[in-house]
């Protein structure tokens, strides 16, 4: 699964012919070298950061290319089948076999995912066999940063005293999530802003790693011998560069001692690949590329600064020394260059910045505390804005004129929760909805969620649709006065829609659909 000693698994899945069967996860579906027969009678794929595909803000990044252009859930449910099985290897090891049905599974997401993504990880888990028809319920879900503030109360409370705000940075391997929280007199948590993040966790330095690389060997040498053996390159990336470059890193130029990449002992297939002027110039240095402390410095400053700025953003949203403490957990926490840069850059604006044990493990640690006591969890503030289209009539004075429908309509945003808005778990915010026409029968209720404060249109950019509730109205004898009233229930880490028709109490339920781009 992961490197030794680490508690972490490569988000990564290697498949045979056509991704028809899958042999092999984690570390060693990346390491994975064919050998040149199966090279030759067999079509290998290696599926990684996959789950990139839930996040919207990563649609724009690079992902990978999946084969077939097969749904990204398939290899979801995969990659947690696999898990199932080490869980229920652990379960026999040390519970003498208890059934899955009796276990309650906390899935901590990235604090960016929308809210749907946590329905589509459900079914996921469903087909992955995690969950039953009969229980699929025995899955909650909280978000990465929550765990990690979950964890650190759990674990250093002494640095903590009723009514102090604390500021947790998680930085992981593909993002860096962000979470404000105040400890309650009954040592519960609350939320004060809308928790952040970024891609910009430690992966995007392995990345930067590579394109330095590229500049030496040339880009197509590269880019063919990623291609022909990727295993390889990935080797070079967790045996070489994150042992040898990447972890000891400190930024302090008077220790730093150049570092060299022999390729001839550490990666010599990619010289077969290397031609031209580029293998004049290693010729002559004897297939040896140096790293000096400017080279290693570059490759971090990048993602380094995206987080200083994301922590930036969440002390502007607050009053002045409001921060006591700041909590940095993830594996790229361990990174002592990270750490020097945040003390630097913040030390004046939070008093205390600390890395709490065993950082790695605080999103898993914390998830499994907040399965044993949900009821640490009082306050959330709302990551979304959410509604209800709604047809009205279209206003020449004060809509667009390319937003108008057919029959001087158009379709608005009519609001129920906004972006930022502080709830308690299980608040609920209702509101009434009529016919639009006399004869109608029948409706569909499309619930809409968006980050923006203040949205005016169902059809503008950056609102989504989240599910929809198809209704039936009773007879007609009443005309448009025929109200069906609208639940939106914030229990928990998910959203519950339901509608009831007030004449007859019917009750509706929504219905979530999200295929994944792939």
């Amino acid at each position: 699964m992961g490197r030794k000693g680490l508690a972490k698994t490569n988000t990564a899945l290697l498949y045979v012919n056509d991704a028809l069967h899958q042999t092999k996860w984690g570390e060693q579906a990346l390491i994975y070298e064919p050998s040149k027969k199966t090279r030759e009678t067999e079509i290998h794929y290696i599926i990684e950061r996959f789950k990139l595909f839930l996040d919207e803000e990563a649609r724009s990044a690079e992902l990978p290319k999946l084969p077939r252009n097969l749904d990204a859930k398939k290899f979801i449910a995969d990659y947690l089948c696999k898990m199932k099985d080490v869980i229920e290897e652990n379960l026999e090891k040390r519970c003498g076999g208890v059934p899955l049905s009796q276990v309650l599974f906390v899935m901590s997401v990235p604090a960016e995912w929308p809210p749907r993504t946590r329905e589509i990880l459900r079914d996921c888990a469903y087909k992955a066999g995690l969950l039953s028809e009969n229980n699929k319920q025995n899955l909650e879900f909280t978000t990465e940063p929550e765990a990690a503030a979950i964890y650190c109360l759990s674990s250093i409370d002494e640095h903590l005293s009723v009514g102090d705000t604390f500021l947790v940075v998680d930085c992981g391997g593909g993002t860096v999530d962000l979470t404000v929280r105040t400890l309650k007199p009954d040592n519960t948590l609350e939320e004060e802003t809308v928790r952040s993040g970024g891609l910009c966790g430690s992966t995007c330095i392995d990345q930067e790693f590579v394109k330095f690389l590229g500049r030496i060997v040339g880009q197509r040498a590269l880019a063919e011998f990623k291609r022909e053996n990727y295993g390889n390159l990935q080797k070079l990336i967790y045996k070489f560069f994150c042992p040898e470059i990447k972890l000891p890193f400190t930024g302090d130029p008077e220790k730093h001692e150049n570092i060299e990449l022999d390729l001839e002992k550490n990666c010599p297939a990619l010289m077969n690949f290397v031609c031209s002027e580029a293998k004049e110039r290693l010729e002559e240095d004897d297939w040896v590329i140096d790293f000096d402390f400017e080279d290693v410095k570059k490759m971090f400053d990048p993602t380094v600064s995206k987080i200083i700025d994301l922590i930036n953003a969440q002390l502007e949203c607050l009053p002045k020394n409001k921060i006591k403490v700041m909590f940095l957990v993830g594996g790229f926490s361990e990174s002592t260059y990270l750490y020097k840069r945040i003390k630097s850059a913040l030390i004046h604006l939070v008093p205390k910045i600390i890395v709490p044990k065993h950082p790695i493990a605080a999103i898993v640690k914390g998830a499994c505390y907040y399965g044993l006591n949900k009821s640490v969890i009082k306050v959330r503030a709302l990551k979304w804005t959410y509604g209800i289209e709604v047809n009205d009539e279209y206003n020449p004075h004060h809509d667009p004129k390319e937003l108008q429908i057919k029959g001087d309509r158009i379709l608005r945003f009519d609001p129920l929760a906004s972006v930022g808005e502080k709830l308690r778990i299980n608040d609920e915010r209702s509101k009434e909805y009529k016919p639009l026409r006399k004869e109608q029968l029948t409706c569909t209720l499309k619930l809409l969620f968006t980050r923006l404060q203040n949205p005016r249109y169902s059809n503008e950019k950056g609102v989504h649709t989240l599910g929809q509730i198809s209704i039936k109205f009773p007879h007609n004898s009443s005309g448009q006065d025929r109200p069906i009233k609208l639940f939106l229930k914030f229990a928990e880490e998910e959203l519950n829609a339901t509608a009831r028709n007030v004449i007859t109490n019917e009750v509706y339920h929504a219905t979530f659909v999200y295929p994944i781009e792939g």
